[in-house]
């Protein structure tokens, strides 16, 4: 990494709504329901406690913990004393747990008594575990304490471990500058302002989790924090005024359900809506019933989204095109085997410093700052992004390119078809053949039917040569289907 270190005193946000305003609402969890104030001095207390263990600039500290007022006070006070913040993902086993603390170089971990047994588990040698509940119990402190510091702009902020969609997760770094220049994007595009209720019912480890505390303090906006997604639970906060609101496709499809035949609530802003393909007809029937959704593209190392769809009239027009964030720079770097396609390029202050565990392999910043994101769309001359699918994901079956997301939208588009992943098979003839598992209701539609729907709409080589039934499909924590478990089972089946 660079060690150039940019310093100037940066106001922390937090401290300094608190001081505007104090007895605003701030955070609404499962155990806490605290203004401004609250919440400030429960981050100064931490902070002090923190300290006192020897935690201070640069340190890496780790946490397992359920999405609740503790989370949101760790993000907050490790940013007020310069440490670097590791959360890890609740659903991870302790092998994988072990290997992401040890990657990350983390030397203090925090659990809660919910993940007590796991965190211990997962627990390297030489590490130092520490109950989070005992550190907030401690002396209160004054919020003052916490109002203002020098902060290297273009140090670590933050390690979060991207999905481990096609192998082992690595640590991406987020400076506190990436952080700011993301939310500083949203803000642009969404036009913040304090009025705002953000909810995060997305988990606080993953990337767009974490960006919603991000923006929600940054904006001085009221944050809803559940500590587990519940279809119900997310249509009642609807109905209360939450504005804006993180989901993915499978989660918008049951909070539709649960809303039911009612009109959007007038109050709810903005729906970002990200993390895998989306169903044709469930963007068609949320924005018909009154539903701001915006699609989104972006990566665990931009810290969220990069590009936007639904917020201007050309966008709109045309579900699969999204348009740059202001201050992000987008371009295709055009590739023989793909077509007109190749791989989606993305430079701007909020893209990442580099992996944890591979020091001078990975800075975007030696490729003059382009960030090389292995996904493959287009650009078009008006600056329109479509994202086709990843690189990975690519099926080539007898020279052919065949789109797991283009097969994707197609089943789903198929009545009764409630999810869908298509995947590669090892097939003797064409080297690989898609096959695709699907979640349907109450086992239809029938593979006959479902083979002349996709044979009406594909070229014949890009139609799924077998059809596997499942209950769900395997997802990680930020919603992504995880294909590689599919197809090891599709070769265990073999």
């Amino acid at each position: 990494m660079n060690d150039r270190r940019v310093r100037r005193p940066v106001p922390d946000p937090l401290a300094v709504r608190a001081a505007h305003d104090p007895d605003a609402p701030a955070l609404h969890a499962r155990s806490a329901r605290w203004t401004r104030r609250q919440l400030s001095e429960a981050v100064a207390s931490l902070a002090a406690a923190l300290v006192a263990e020897g935690v201070g600039d640069g340190r890496r500290v780790a946490s397992l913990l359920d999405d609740d007022a503790p989370a949101v006070v760790l993000i907050h006070a490790l940013r007020g004393i310069g440490a670097v913040h590791v959360p890890l993902n609740r659903r991870a086993v302790a092998a994988e747990l072990t290997y992401q603390l040890e990657a990350a170089g983390a030397d203090l971990f925090l659990i809660d008594r919910a993940n007590a047994d796991l965190g211990r588990a997962a627990a390297p040698r030489g590490i130092l575990v520490l109950a989070i509940e005992a550190l907030l119990a401690g002396a209160p402190c004054g919020p003052e304490t916490l109002t203002r510091r020098d902060v290297a702009l273009d140090a670590p902020a933050t390690i979060v471990f991207t999905s481990g969609t096609t192998g082992r997760p690595l640590g991406a770094i987020l400076t506190h500058d990436a952080q700011r220049a993301s939310a500083h994007a949203w803000a642009g595009l969404l036009h913040a302002a304090p009025g705002f209720h953000w909810l995060a019912c997305l988990p606080l480890f993953h990337v767009a989790g974490l960006a919603v505390v991000t923006r929600a303090t940054r904006w001085g906006s009221m944050l809803t924090v559940h500590d587990a997604f519940r279809p119900g639970d997310v249509s009642a906060a609807l109905a209360a005024g939450v504005t804006h609101v993180s989901l993915v496709p499978t989660q918008l499809q049951a909070v539709l359900a649960a809303w039911g035949e009612r009109p959007a609530p007038a109050s709810l802003r903005a729906i970002l809506l990200g993390g895998g393909p989306i169903p044709p007809g469930l963007l068609q029937r949320a924005r018909a019933a009154g539903f701001p959704v915006l699609t989104t593209y972006g990566l665990t190392e931009t810290g969220s989204g990069v590009a936007c769809g639904g917020g201007d009239p050309d966008t709109l027009a045309d579900p699969s095109a999204l348009r740059p964030l202001p201050g992000v720079e987008l371009r295709v770097e055009p590739d023989g085997t793909l077509g007109g396609s190749g791989e989606i390029l993305v430079r701007g202050p909020m893209v990442f410093a580099g992996y944890a565990h591979d020091p001078g392999g990975t800075d975007p910043r030696s490729r003059d700052g382009w960030l090389h994101t292995g996904d493959i769309g287009t650009l078009d001359g008006h600056g329109l992004l479509r994202v086709l699918d990843r690189r990975e994901d690519l099926i080539v079956s007898g020279g052919e390119n065949i789109y797991p997301a283009e097969v994707e939208a197609v089943l789903l588009g198929c009545p009764g078809v409630r999810e869908a992943a298509v995947y590669a098979v090892p097939d003797v003839r064409w080297g690989s053949v898609p096959e695709a598992a699907i979640v349907t209701e109450a086992g239809w539609p029938d593979d006959e039917t479902l083979m002349r729907h996709c044979r009406d709409r594909l070229a014949a080589y890009k139609v799924p040569r077998r059809f596997v039934r499942l209950e769900h499909l395997p997802r990680n924590a930020g919603g992504k289907v995880l294909r590689r478990n599919l197809q090891d089972r599709a070769g265990s089946d073999s």
